[in-house]
């Protein structure tokens, strides 16, 4: 290889390196979170159909027997149909589950229409507050990875164009060589940012269908509260 461009590649490889370790952490973190927002979001043995495909009709059967316990809990609110509810919450695992288990862990006698609300918006707050969790980091990450690419790719060319000069050459191979190398770190970003990108979208949506899950599930477990606890009415005088 000839000198001038060893010296080339050696000033490239010191002008992209900075930018291209950040660029593998970043494609790291994409993949840590976006590992932990699908188990959290779902099931976690979800993710085993494909090892074993009969998990998928226990899941269905699962989430039939939360449904199923939940209806006869909204029916019946009583220590029975609450003890059923709470042991289907174990068998399905998703924020909707988590949500009536935050729920059941509270005072099962409520003193009044007001305090049952109030349990009712911590448990929905606590639940909305985890699906969120990660979120912005990993739309921050996706976005700032093509950023960081074009950076190494612009001091790329600057240290091409700065040996092109120092060497006093104008050499196309080495100029082409050169400016090739310096937008690998482009091409870097864009395939790190691209699947962040699009988790970030999948995750979002399936966020706001659980969060709209929840609220339903709290807007009928406030009615079943309020028939249980009516507003004491004022004796006209």
């Amino acid at each position: 290889m000839p000198p001038i461009l060893e010296r080339l590649l050696s000033l490239l490889v010191e002008g992209t390196l900075p930018i291209m370790l950040p660029l593998l952490l970043t494609c790291l973190g994409i993949g840590v979170l976006v590992t932990n927002r699908l188990l959290y979001l779902y099931d976690p043995r979800l993710f085993l159909v494909l090892l074993w495909p009969p998990l998928r009709r226990t899941l269905s059967r699962n989430r039939e027997r939360l449904q199923h316990a939940f209806d006869r809990f909204l029916e019946t609110p009583s220590l029975d149909h609450r003890t059923g509810l709470a042991v289907a919450c174990t068998g399905y695992r998703t924020p909707y589950a988590r949500f009536l288990e935050r729920f059941l862990a509270t005072d099962t006698t409520p003193a009044s229409a007001t305090y049952l609300e109030l349990e009712l918006e911590q448990a929905a707050l606590e639940e909305e507050l985890a699906i969120e969790k990660g979120m912005r980091l990993l739309s921050t990450f996706a976005k700032a990875a093509p950023l960081m690419g074009l950076m190494g790719t612009v001091t790329g060319m600057i240290a091409t164009f700065a040996a092109m000069m120092i060497a006093s050459t104008s050499d196309p191979k080495a100029l082409s060589s050169g400016i090739s190398i310096a937008l690998i770190a482009t091409n870097v970003g864009l395939v790190v940012s691209l699947p962040g990108v699009l988790s970030m979208g999948f995750l979002s949506r399936r966020g706001l269908v659980l969060q709209e899950e929840i609220r339903l599930a709290s807007m009928r477990l406030r009615s079943v509260g309020l028939r249980s606890n009516p507003t004491p009415q004022i004796a006209s005088s």
